[in-house]
């Protein structure tokens, strides 16, 4: 992960602390990757249906949507007093969870962790867009994203490790610790990065108006959108359809996600290899093309048996994150002068994504029948490749 020597030292400098955006990133995603395999011990201990549980997750979810209104703070005081602030609302949210049973505690720390991933997530890839040269942005996105994989395959066994031993509240206390570890390590270990900022009295709408004149940036909210829901609309089902497909037991569903976990990991790590070198919009053309032609092939490969059925997913998840990551390269650069509104912006677009294709991805699954997710997923991916084909130019590339 040689990175060459940059323009300033702040440049060199953050290159150098990779790591400790990657760890403190990885701790953030945990506490959002173990809720759905733990989450019928999580509604056990709350004392609430399974149901009600699955509430608290769109909970989280909504307030995700809060990024648009909240990712602008880190381009008017700063990319890392901004992800401090995420961390401390990660670590008191962990903290109702490991201290007491009560729902509403439950209701307000899923909504604090919703806030915090909008509030991090955009500062942390601005602060790359600000101390990484394009040129190496690719890889430098690819290894901070890099902690959505491990997450799962760190953070979700080892969560069911000391909730076996120690009842379920247990992760969310080592959480407390790891997120004020966070904080220090982002003070003591991030230099400031030159924020380009808008001026303070500059209001959201503002920005907003301003960004949304540019042709691009309309072209990059709506890939994503099409992009994140060409993916989960079938992913949202692959748990049910594997099992009624091929009558998986629960340990055999559990195995299948950890492929699942390595398939990302192998696409983020890709993206550190390939995306500077073919180039960040090629990258996402190529990824979005594979995801229709991997999900035109799963319908097929199901008929072939569960390992081929697997096969189909890796191929999907490996594509479809391939892409995404290279877009979130691609994003870092397109508003220079307000990359934190403009990412979390995107990060509306992801959200947006997610909960459409989990409502039509449920809705699609009345017919039980793989291949209509398929289609649609085909035709979500082919109008991100349209998209991004017709509608922009990679001036850095």
């Amino acid at each position: 992960m040689a990175f060459t020597v940059g323009s300033t030292p702040a440049e060199h400098t953050a290159r150098t602390r990779l790591p400790i955006v990657f760890l403190t990133r990885t701790v953030l995603n945990t506490a959002h990757r173990i809720i759905y395999p733990f989450l019928p011990s999580i509604a056990r201990g709350l004392g609430i249906s399974l149901t009600a549980a699955s509430g608290l997750v769109t909970l989280r979810m909504v307030a995700g949507l809060t990024a648009p209104f909240l990712g602008p703070l880190a381009d008017r005081y700063g990319r890392r007093r901004t992800m401090e602030i995420a961390l401390l609302l990660f670590t008191l949210a962990s903290l109702l969870m490991a201290s007491t049973g009560a729902l509403a505690a439950a209701a307000i720390a899923f909504t604090l962790y919703g806030i915090a991933k909008a509030l991090y997530d955009p500062a942390v890839h601005a602060y790359l867009g600000d101390t990484v040269p394009y040129h190496e942005r690719g890889r430098a996105v690819g290894i901070v994203e890099l902690s959505w994989s491990s997450a799962w395959l760190l953070g979700v066994p080892a969560s069911g490790f000391v909730i076996e031993r120690f009842g379920w509240r247990a992760p969310w206390a080592i959480l407390i610790v790891l997120g004020l570890l966070g904080v220090w390590l982002t003070h003591a270990g991030l230099p400031t990065a030159h924020d380009h900022g808008t001026p303070l009295a500059a209001s959201n709408i503002t920005t907003w108006r301003n960004l949304l004149h540019h042709r691009s940036v309309i072209v990059l909210l709506l890939t994503s959108l099409l992009l994140t829901l060409a993916n989960e609309i079938p992913f949202i089902m692959y748990g049910a359809w594997l099992e009624t497909t091929f009558g998986l037991s629960l340990s055999t569903l559990g195995l299948a996600s950890t492929v699942v976990g390595l398939a990302e990991a192998a696409a983020e790590f890709s993206t550190t290899m390939i995306t500077d070198r073919l180039g960040k919009r090629r990258s996402v053309l190529m990824g979005s093309l594979g995801l229709a032609v991997s999900l035109a092939l799963l319908p097929w490969l199901s008929g072939l048996g569960l390992a081929a059925a697997l096969t189909g997913v890796v191929l999907m998840l490996l594509t479809f994150e391939f892409g995404l990551v290279s877009l979130l390269a691609l994003a870092t650069e397109l508003a220079p002068d307000a990359r934190a509104s403009l990412l979390s912006l995107n990060v509306t677009a992801f959200s947006l994504g997610r909960i459409l294709g989990t409502v039509a991805g449920g809705w699609l699954w009345q017919w039980q029948n793989i291949a209509l997710h398929a289609a649609v997923g085909v035709a979500c991916a082919l109008g991100a490749a349209i998209l991004l084909a017709r509608g922009m130019v990679e001036i850095h590339g």
